[in-house]
């Protein structure tokens, strides 16, 4: 039986109103290159919509008393757009004259999702297979185990059964699919299949414990001839850059097994970066990647990180970039493993001082300083959460470094923090330009008060690696 990629005939009458409103638009502006993309979202999470082309947000739309939505585009190219509601995004296919429109709950997010309108088959097709994608990522973590030719297998099972899904759109499509469409199916089917490959060798030496990595037929990786590692308008496609970042990182550890002794990952990345990124941007940016991972790595020698900051600052183009690493650089030496913290004074929401040493109580500590971006302070937010459950007798303070003290009481109530694990640095601390800065910024402490990491960044993954391994008290 066919896969049926536009709505219900009930979910379609649910939206009939606003598509309605949208046509109606359209006609009374009599404006032939507009690009109409809107919905409704149940369980809002914000009084906003985002949208974004690339790195760069383009427009908002304010959601209305009736959950709704609606972004006007004029002039839009084809291409891989993101909306990003609280948290959480997704991506978009939008070609000029679309009229897309959305259903989605915050509280199950992807898999609420539904699209329907002019370009919603395509965006359903996308939606699904990102699903089902996620699905067997689980799957495949239980299938490392497998020799080289079983799970090359499995591989293509899956793939096969997508390809299927990818023909039924076509067929069930008035329009053929345009060449760039084609392109973003092909990344949405195959890459997370090729990102797998790419960590086999890593995750089946660790299953079964081998001594040393398998050794693969040439076939295995026969799919990189046909990859372009510098195709732009699939760069911020996520499917696309994270095979991207995990193959240069694999070419990087594959340097570290040939020469065990003279090679550092970070730098090895680096270099590996340069010499096959060509677009300056994104060069520049995996380049931090290097250096921020250098950063926050506590094992490093200092002849190794030496090499790597010289490596960064000398290929690095962008000047804004290196100007923050450079500030980075020299905050994470203020605090370095095996130190205890310097008296910092703090301000509760009463205006009540303290240091931040009174706040210790003999318990593993997490100290996180505030983003200014929004979407990160969600992000922040909700893996602060997971933690918290996570770690129940674990210490976890938070630190506001810009907003004025009346606007830093609203975002404690309006975020519903509590108020007793949130504190702010005055900007005329001695110790302030230790830690200012955009970013969250996190510091680890162990029960007895001890700096065991005092640069990282926060995010569940990290955090929980780190945490599990801090002694308890």
């Amino acid at each position: 039986m066919k896969k049926n990629y536009y709505l219900s005939p009930i979910s379609i009458f649910l939206f009939l109103g606003v598509l309605a409103l949208m046509f109606s638009c359209r006609t009374s502006e009599n404006e032939k290159n507009i690009t109409f993309f809107g919905g409704k979202i149940k369980n809002p999470k914000g009084k906003y919509v985002y949208l974004a082309k690339d790195e760069f947000t383009i427009d908002s739309a304010k959601i209305n008393e009736q959950s709704r939505f609606k972004f006007s585009l004029d002039s839009i190219s084809e291409g891989i757009y993101t909306f990003k509601h609280g948290p959480e995004f997704q991506y978009l296919y939008l070609q000029p004259t679309d009229s897309l429109l959305i259903y989605l709950n915050t509280w199950d997010f992807d898999e609420s999702l539904i699209f329907s309108g002019k370009g919603g088959a395509q965006n359903n097709f996308l939606i699904n297979i990102f699903l089902q994608q996620e699905k067997n990522e689980k799957k495949f973590k239980h299938l490392f185990g497998l020799d080289e030719e079983s799970f090359s297998k499995e591989i293509d099972s899956e793939t096969l059964k997508l390809n299927n899904q990818y023909l039924e759109l076509l067929e069930s499509e008035d329009n053929k699919a345009t060449d760039f469409f084609k392109k973003v199916a092909d990344v949405a089917i195959n890459y997370p299949f090729y990102y797998l490959k790419e960590q086999y060798p890593f995750y089946h030496k660790k299953v079964n414990k081998l001594k040393s990595f398998p050794k693969l037929n040439d076939s295995f990786y026969a799919f990189r001839d046909n990859i372009d590692l510098n195709d732009k308008s699939l760069m911020f496609y996520g499917s696309y850059y994270s095979y991207l970042k995990t193959h240069l990182h694999h070419l990087a550890y594959a340097e570290k097994i040939k020469y065990p002794d003279s090679c550092n990952v970070d730098l090895n990345f680096m270099k590996i970066v340069k010499k096959k990124i060509k677009i300056e941007s994104v060069k520049n940016d995996l380049l931090a990647k290097g250096i921020w991972g250098a950063i926050t790595n506590e094992s490093l020698k200092n002849k190794e990180f030496k090499d790597i900051e010289e490596f960064f600052l000398i290929n690095c183009s962008d000047e804004e970039l290196k100007s923050e690493i450079i500030k980075s650089i020299s905050q994470k030496e203020k605090l370095n493993f095996g130190d205890t913290l310097p008296s910092i004074m703090l301000i509760n929401n009463k205006k009540k001082e303290t240091t931040i040493n009174q706040l210790l109580k003999d318990t593993p500590t997490v100290i996180y300083f505030w983003p200014k971006d929004l979407g990160k302070v969600e992000l922040l937010i909700e893996q602060l959460n997971e933690l918290k459950k996570k770690y129940p007798n674990y210490l976890f303070i938070g630190i506001e470094r810009e907003r004025s003290f009346d606007d830093w009481n609203k975002f404690i109530s309006n975020k519903e923090l509590d108020s007793k694990d949130q504190y702010k640095i005055d900007k005329n601390c001695d110790f302030y330009p230790w830690f200012e800065g955009n970013m969250a910024r996190t510091i680890l402490l162990d029960k007895d008060g001890i700096i065991q990491n005092g640069y990282l960044f926060f995010s569940t993954k990290t955090l929980d690696y780190y945490l599990k391994n801090l002694k308890k008290y």
